[in-house]
């Protein structure tokens, strides 16, 4: 596979999302698969941001250190990337004044770098516009670099600020600018794109939190309630955009606490409804989590995850929550936690965390990260027909609703631990719903005999619950293409990971250098309860297992010894706020298989 990566970077402010998200468009209407990354600081102005393109005429859905072309907005952006162009990459500004160390200038010429300032303050002077308008004259030099058409970027220009109508002349000036200017030195510049393939022009750009709100949506999810903090702010933005469209009910609640309890609220009442946080606001949403587990009332948390403790990174991501959203909130309880690992996983999980949530009568635990929340991805479009609501054991048949008595909702007699459910406002039987250990129709009792009968009525929903999962995927990397299969092969190495490590896995095991070595990589979407039969036999045949994973403990690793026994040694662990690249990844588990180093 032949890939370019591109780079934009510059002050958050700047307008790098904008051109970031115009050129990915741009690229993916010429016939490519793009991939989008950004970093940004937690700050609404200034400090250093980029966003970053990878695209191929192949599937892409992970990014690389290293990038083809940078596009320098400011200086900062300039020196902080300078190292992260390739051999005979681009390197394009909007500083001539700026002057390179002498150790720059060698690492440029080391690596052959084409530098190419484009005299920003001195065209803009000319067209009386204002310095925002900048990144549109960049994009337009980048533009023409890729030999992309220019009309095709005025028309995209036009689609993206069409409400800013009195800029659009000035933006269209701009791509003139940017696309005719030629360097006195190095003359025109390119960056050569592998072919392109025509399957691409039809799929989807969208973020994961993009996707998640749309399964939302198809889940039935009527009412959204949550407090601003990143990563989960874009599937409220989200939410918030379409609330025309959908009639969904959106309330911006005054802390997580009140999200929580409305969300609570308007399950107990029948209506499917979402809350979204991270681990701040997660801990405040736990004792709620708790009074769900006491009332059985379904109910959906989508926790994205950031790194911590405390304040931590809000604009990084991580995957150290995982045990957290296990073992959180007082008591024992039956939830379950599953773990989105790309926009597919996004859109169809959703439905999915309901239908559960309603069948069992539990709390539903959605993971996802910065990562996956703020990506952009090339998405085929979603299967909408695949999507069915399954609301489990809800009575809302008028006879059988007459036949209901009180006792009928705690019932503690059910062998699989979920009994009868109805909604208040019928003529049915009535219940008490409340946070004390209660009998069969809701009433306070504190009896041992009581307090053992429904504890183990409760906990028996985990085991049926457990039954219920689908085992972990196993996926075979073959000609350079993944694809899931139920076989259990002998393996040189088996890759055992969750969330959005997986395509970052994915992509690496697709590289070159593996070939002739028998990998599979075990993907884990259901995390609590953990089945792990397929992961033993599957460890039986592997001459290796490694563990990929976003957090300093290893945290699935240590939920499989916990399960089963199982250790896994050899880890490859990452958490200093970004993800795993691509490139980073292949030498990492090559230097854990013991392939010599590649420079």
């Amino acid at each position: 596979m032949t890939r370019i990566s591109l780079k934009i970077v510059g002050a958050s402010g700047q307008g790098i999302n904008s051109i970031g998200e115009i050129v990915a468009k741009g690229l993916k209407r010429a016939g490519y698969c793009v991939f989008g990354y950004r970093e940004y600081p937690s700050l609404i102005k200034g400090g250093h941001a980029s966003y970053q393109l990878d695209c191929s005429n192949d599937r892409v859905r992970s990014a690389e250190t290293k990038v083809n072309a940078v596009m320098a907005l400011n200086h900062h952006g300039l020196e902080h990337n300078l190292a992260d162009v390739k051999e005979s990459g681009v390197l394009i500004h909007l500083t001539p004044e700026w002057k390179f160390s002498p150790e720059d200038q060698k690492l440029l010429r080391s690596r052959k770098s084409t530098v190419i300032a484009i005299p920003l303050e001195e065209i803009l002077k000319r067209l009386g516009a204002k310095p925002i308008l900048g990144n549109v004259l960049l994009a337009a030099f980048l533009w023409a670099a890729l030999g992309q058409d220019k009309d095709e970027l005025k028309a995209l220009v036009g689609e993206r600020f069409a409400k800013k109508k009195n800029l659009l002349e000035l933006n269209m000036k701009c791509i003139e600018e940017g696309f005719s200017y030629t360097d006195p030195a190095a003359g025109r510049v390119s960056v050569t794109l592998p072919s392109s393939d025509p399957v691409w022009k039809d799929h989807l750009l969208v973020t994961g939190s993009q996707a998640m709100g749309l399964g939302a949506m198809h889940a039935g999810v009527r009412l959204y309630a949550g407090y601003p903090m990143t990563p989960s702010s874009p599937l409220l933005s989200f939410i918030a955009d379409l609330q025309n469209q959908t009639g969904m009910v959106l309330k911006q609640a005054e802390d997580e606490i009140t999200a929580a309890q409305i969300v609570t609220g308007a399950m107990f009442m029948g209506a499917r409804a979402l809350t979204a946080t991270s681990g701040g606001g997660f801990d405040l949403m736990s004792e709620t989590l708790s009074l769900n587990g006491i009332l059985e009332n379904p109910t959906v948390f989508v926790l994205a995850q950031r790194p911590g403790p405390a304040t931590g990174l809000p604009t990084w991501t991580a995957q150290g929550d995982l045990l957290m959203a296990i073992h959180t909130a007082h008591g024992e309880f039956a939830r379950c936690v599953l773990a989105v690992s790309d926009s597919q996983d996004a859109f169809d999980l959703m439905p999915v965390a309901f239908n559960l949530a309603e069948e069992f009568q539990i709390s539903v635990i959605v993971l996802t990260d910065k990562q996956v929340a703020e990506a952009l991805y090339t998405q085929t479009p979603f299967d909408q027909t695949k999507v069915k609501v399954e609301r489990g054991k809800l009575v809302t048949d008028p006879a059988a609703l007459k036949e209901l008595k009180g006792t009928d909702r705690y019932d503690p007699n059910v062998k699989d631990g979920i009994s009868l459910r109805w909604l208040p406002g019928s003529n049915a039987a009535t219940y008490c719903a409340q946070g004390d250990e209660h009998n069969a129709d809701g009433t306070v009792d504190e009896t041992a005999k009581n307090a053992k009968e429904q504890m183990e009525k409760r906990m028996r929903k985990l085991e049926s619950l457990k039954q219920a999962l689908p085992e972990p995927e196993l996926w075979k990397i073959e000609n350079g293409k993944g694809r899931i299969t139920n076989e259990s092969p002998l393996l040189d190495c088996l890759i055992v990971g969750w969330g959005s490590s997986k395509d970052t896995v994915l992509d690496a095991l697709a590289d070159e250098k593996f070939g002739g070595k028998r990998i599979g990589y075990l993907h884990f979407t259901y995390l609590w309860p953990l089945k792990t039969e397929r992961l033993q036999a599957l460890a039986k045949k592997a001459k290796k297992i490694i563990l990929v994973e976003q957090n300093y403990q290893g945290q699935l690793g240590v939920l499989i010894r916990q399960e089963c026994g199982l250790e896994i040694n050899e880890k490859i662990l990452k958490y200093d706020g970004r993800p795993f690249f691509v490139d980073e990844l292949i030498e990492l588990i090559r230097a854990k298989l013991s392939f010599p180093t590649i420079d």
